[in-house]
């Protein structure tokens, strides 16, 4: 039974895993020559319990993110850092009083970003985030 609800659990953490922005097609670059990953994007998170899709808002400032991602199960705070084309992201999700840490790694390709997500030690995944 807990191990079902773990992987419940995982499966609203994947909805809630949102993207984290791309290169975007309207400004590339930022003045640092980092990747401007400022706007709204569509986080597809896929998992062992199947594909959930969450709203991610990026806010950057040089090099670190930060945000919110919204979901069917609600809204988290996210933080992350855009290093050239590698992104990563993560935060912590509290389901009947445990928390249990996300963690998103990808590479940004165009308006996308793709790469894997941990469940903490439940697992692991892949995600697909795309520029609304």
């Amino acid at each position: 039974m807990r191990m079902i609800r773990a992987c419940a659990l995982a499966g609203v953490a994947l909805l809630i895993g949102a993207c984290v922005g791309t290169q975007s097609s309207r400004s590339s670059l930022s003045t640092q020559g980092v990747p401007d990953l400022s706007g709204r994007w569509v986080l597809t998170t896929d998992s062992g319990m199947g594909s959930e899709d969450a709203e991610m808002t990026v806010i950057q400032t040089g090099s670190t993110l930060a945000g919110t991602i919204t979901s069917r199960a609600g809204t988290v705070d996210y933080t992350g850092t855009v290093q050239g084309s590698a992104v990563a992201f993560g935060f912590v999700l509290e389901i009947h009083g445990t928390d249990l840490q996300l963690d998103y790694s990808g590479t940004i390709e165009g308006d996308t970003i793709k790469g894997t997500t941990r469940f903490g030690r439940f697992g692991a995944g892949t995600f697909t985030a795309r520029r609304k």
